[in-house]
């Protein structure tokens, strides 16, 4: 089928609008122009140029010595880093700048000369001479013998006299007799003979304390109770610290020892002989437990093997018997033998130098 050039049109027309509807929508990105407006805060703002900012004050530099503001400073010859208002002033600080002061390192100096030197080199020796009179007559001269400002106590000035060997003076022959006596008739201080001055010493015996102390626990009285015997066993390893300090120049006897006693209580019923063991641990039993005025006794604690052998009748006796209900124990209780026995073993510790 032939269509005319105007059909021809109509038919190409329709196709575009058709294919412009059918197709996807193209994307244009996102839209930024809502923010053009946004103005910059203040830590944004861009900074104003140099020219506008205030030019630098330049600070005058003040005298080392015064500490005064000067417009014409005279800069040390040798460390070129301290200024002064005046020579009088640099004088008078020369005794305190002298330590510090240093001329500065050239590194350059074993390389290769300066030009300010070849400069000099070439110079006539009439300008030679006028420049090398100038720095003689800044340069500090110091001087010792003048009179020494407030701030110079630090610095030491030797004197002229000669120096003299330290000798000691000699004592006269009726001095050193006076002495002598004196030393004889004084009460000589406790503690070793080199400590005369009766300081701090201090001398460990929790050996001796420990061995001692087990031989003493022995020998104990058999005591009746509730129709048995009580009567004590054996002590076991004796535990602690025992020592003998010279404070103030006096001899201190100090310990603090702990123990165990263990003991037998026997007795018969119906069914034969029956026995049970028990044991009292004994501590904090320290030098201040026989003290006058002291409130308190050694901590006592009762544990028995097999308690259950024990009724409550017989068991309550066995307590009242051992005695640690106070201290001092009740007198005729196995504690009360206990205690006699701490009591000899400390006066025979004491005794002990």
């Amino acid at each position: 089928l032939k269509l005319g050039g105007s059909w021809q049109l109509v038919v190409r027309v329709g196709r575009s609008a058709m294919a412009s509807v059918m197709a996807p929508p193209v994307s244009r990105g996102i839209d930024y122009s809502k923010f053009d407006n946004i103005e910059d805060s203040d830590d944004e703002k861009p900074q104003q140029s140099s020219a506008s900012a205030k030019p630098e004050v330049d600070e005058k530099p003040c005298c080392s010595g015064c500490g005064k503001d000067i417009s014409k400073p005279l800069r040390c010859s040798q460390c070129q880093r301290v200024v002064y208002c005046s020579a009088e002033c640099q004088r008078s600080d020369w005794a305190y700048h002298k330590r510090a002061c240093k001329k500065p390192e050239d590194p350059k100096a074993k390389d290769k000369a300066s030009p300010e030197k070849e400069k000099r080199s070439e110079e006539p020796a009439g300008a030679k001479e006028e420049r090398r009179q100038k720095k003689k007559e800044d340069k500090v001269v110091d001087n010792d013998d003048e009179n020494m400002t407030w701030y110079r106590h630090r610095e030491w000035k030797p004197t002229a006299e000669p120096k003299k060997d330290f000798a000691p003076t000699p004592l006269s022959a009726s001095a050193a007799a006076q002495a002598a006596a004196g030393e004889s008739e004084s009460k000589p201080a406790a503690g070793s003979a080199w400590n005369a001055a009766g300081t701090w010493e201090d001398r460990d015996v929790t050996d001796l304390a420990k061995r001692t102390l087990k031989e003493k626990l022995r020998g104990f009285a058999p005591t009746d109770c509730a129709g048995g015997a009580l009567d004590a066993e054996d002590v076991e390893e004796v535990d602690g610290e025992a020592s003998k300090p010279v404070i103030r120049g006096k001899l201190r006897h100090m310990f603090d020892l702990s123990f165990t006693l263990k003991f037998l209580f026997k007795w018969m019923d119906s069914s034969g002989q029956r026995q049970v063991k028990g044991s009292v641990e004994v501590s904090d039993f320290t030098n201040d437990v026989f003290c006058e005025g002291a409130d308190a006794g050694p901590e006592l604690r009762l544990s028995f093997s097999d308690a259950r052998l024990l009724d409550a009748g017989r068991k309550q006796a066995v307590e009242a018997a051992l005695g640690l209900a106070s201290w001092p124990p009740a007198g005729g209780s196995l504690m009360a033998q206990l205690s006699e026995k701490l009591q000899e073993w400390v006066r025979e510790y004491e005794a002990v130098c």
